[in-house]
């Protein structure tokens, strides 16, 4: 039931999204790029919110589980990188997910500084189990789209990102 209501709400926020497109004429360029990357950012936040609580993780949990999924023997700063959060949060939600069996930290033989992670097979079996309504939603139509759109929708955030990190 909860997976119905998840899709329910991520369909309401894409409509809601689509519905504010048609509205963006009157718009300037800036501020009209402004309300659509606050669309996006609802409809992902409505999806991670909607996730079945039965599972007991956060939207942060699963998304870190993503990523140790992605790419198995990730470091911690890399983590903590791709998940825009402190090192030392990046630990804290690890230390939750260790303790519930889903990660594995493991130090490399020739640097013990360096910390890498893997799912657990648990963790293995709970990220197949929790597809993400909206995660597959959002990889979907990215992956529906040109090469050359893509391309310019990445190289436009990375800009807008690289505006941010310096004021």
């Amino acid at each position: 039931m909860p997976d119905k209501r998840a899709g329910r709400a991520a369909n309401q926020a894409m409509r809601a999204a689509a519905a504010g497109a048609a509205r963006m004429e009157d718009v300037s360029v800036p501020d009209a790029a402004f309300s659509r990357i606050l669309q996006l950012v609802r409809v992902v936040e409505t999806g991670m919110q909607n996730i079945d609580p039965g599972h007991g993780l956060s939207g942060s949990q699963l998304w870190a589980l993503w990523h140790v999924s992605a790419r198995p023997g990730l470091r911690v700063s890399e983590l903590a990188d791709a998940m825009i959060i402190h090192h030392s949060t990046a630990s804290n939600l690890l230390d939750k997910l260790e303790a519930k069996g889903l990660i594995r930290r493991e130090r490399q033989q020739t640097d013990s500084r360096v910390v890498c992670l893997t799912l657990t097979a648990r963790g293995a079996a709970l990220v197949k189990d929790i597809p993400g309504p909206l995660q597959g939603r959002l990889r979907n139509a990215l992956q529906s789209l040109p090469e050359d759109a893509l391309v310019a929708l990445s190289q436009g955030v990375g800009r807008v990102l690289e505006k941010m990190a310096r004021e």
